[in-house]
């Protein structure tokens, strides 16, 4: 009797066990399917393909980055495997279509210097060859107010105010309140510098953490007024109805988009619409929303997911685009399959099928992972066994191990072979 019943026993637990695994198995095939199908509706719905009339158009795009000079041990290494993929990229680029990688900082360094980067200047017409273009932009933390005069210093070079197109009132409102915010200038250059880069079709607004693949080599937005926002993980029910109150109070529309990201492709001017908003939404947020603990990060991440000042900048782009979607009815549209993509996944197909435009490093030890490799760990790694594998994860991998591996020089030229082939 008990070892029948210790049989029953068994075959209970076996056939939970089973039933838990088809439930998990099939789990992992929707979600498959259902990204899979999200990511075709998008591309369906939110990009052109390059066709052969497209690809003889001039096309203008720029991929536009906050770089903190002060910092360069820990960014230039983010800048060379950037610099490496926008290269990579362009080579299966239209002759026509021109991508430039505009650079706001501080300093022009001898690093930016042999790039082959462009000190202030605009792209003045169409059949210019590629480039990369730094703007010396002073950074709000260090926009000081003369305590004689109460004027902002604002121009990291005075005898080029043309460059950009400053809020004055907000400066000093935003340098007082929130000039200690980590991503305050990622979106403030796109507030503030327009004059630099109106002149283009399509501007990519992006992290420097990033990676270009040759997918954004074949698509643009669907129409010259739209703009893609990638993906932002800070939503949760609470949030979100808290969003939805501050957005009554500050007598702002609210269309109930979730999760927007940091990264933005489209239009030039529906970009320096929220960038403008998304200051204000900050400037209301942080002084109304968060107590003086919060704002000095005291708390460090005991009320995340819920409400914390580390994503302010993700609340002020939520309020900003919501807002506009409705008081403006601007082509704002999410496209979370399409940009921010992970660069920790092995399927070799994903990428090419699914037209994922551009790769972010999360916060990840798994391959690939920008910590890792910072930390030597893919070191033994030799690029050349990566070129026939066309996954995210050994993409990220290959460009990233190559941009080290070339000297700056090297990459400036292959640069310069680009533009080359364009204008012959």
């Amino acid at each position: 009797m008990p070892l029948n019943t210790l049989s029953h026993k068994n075959l209970k637990f076996i056939v939970f066990f089973l039933i838990l695994v088809i439930f998990l198995c099939s789990y992992v095939v929707f979600s498959f399917i259902n990204n899979s199908f999200e990511s075709s509706k998008q591309s369906n719905l939110y990009l052109r393909p390059r066709s052969p009339n497209l690809g003889s158009a001039f096309v203008q795009r720029a991929i536009l980055i906050f770089y903190p000079s002060n910092q360069e041990q820990h960014y230039f290494p983010e800048i060379r495997w950037l610099y490496r993929s926008w290269i990579e990229m362009m080579k299966d680029e239209s002759r026509n279509w021109r991508t430039d990688l505009i650079i706001y900082t501080g300093n022009y360094s001898s690093s930016l210097q042999q790039l082959g980067c462009v000190l202030n200047e605009i792209r003045s017409n169409s059949t210019e060859q590629p480039q990369c273009r730094v703007f010396l932009y002073l950074r709000l933390s260090a926009r000081e107010i003369d305590t004689r005069t109460e004027k902002q210093r604002l121009f990291a070079n005075v005898h080029r105010k043309d460059l950009f197109d400053i809020n004055i009132q907000r400066s000093i409102l935003l340098y007082k309140n929130v000039k200690k915010y980590d991503y305050i200038d990622s979106v403030n250059i796109i507030a503030e510098s327009y004059p630099t880069y109106k002149y283009y079709n399509f501007i990519l607004k992006t992290d420097i953490d990033v990676f270009i693949t040759k997918q954004f080599a074949k698509f643009i937005p669907v129409t010259n007024a739209a703009l893609l926002v990638g993906l932002g993980g800070y939503s949760t029910p609470f949030n979100t109805r808290r969003l939805g109150r501050i957005a009554r109070d500050m007598n702002w529309q609210h269309a109930n988009m979730t999760n927007i990201g940091s990264t933005w492709y489209g239009s030039p001017y529906v970009a320096q619409r929220i960038a403008d908003l998304t200051l204000d939404a900050m400037l209301h947020l942080s002084d109304n929303e968060f107590a003086q603990v919060e704002r000095d990060r005291k708390l460090g991440v005991l009320l995340w997911p819920d409400w914390h000042y580390g994503v302010l900048s993700m609340y002020g782009t939520h309020l900003a685009v919501n807002h506009l979607l409705v008081s403006e009815k601007l082509g704002i549209k999410r496209a979370n399959q399409l940009l921010d993509q992970s660069t920790t996944d092995p399927d070799p197909n994903n990428i090419e099928k699914n037209n994922r435009l551009h790769l972010h490093c999360w916060h990840t030890n798994k391959e690939f992972s920008k910590f890792e490799f910072k930390a030597g760990k893919y070191n033994n790694i030799h690029p050349r066994t990566l070129i026939h594998n066309t996954s995210a994860q050994a993409y990220a991998m290959r460009i990233a191990l190559e941009s080290r591996l070339m000297t700056l020089d090297e990459l400036a030229q292959r640069l310069k072979n680009i533009g080359t082939s364009k204008t012959k």
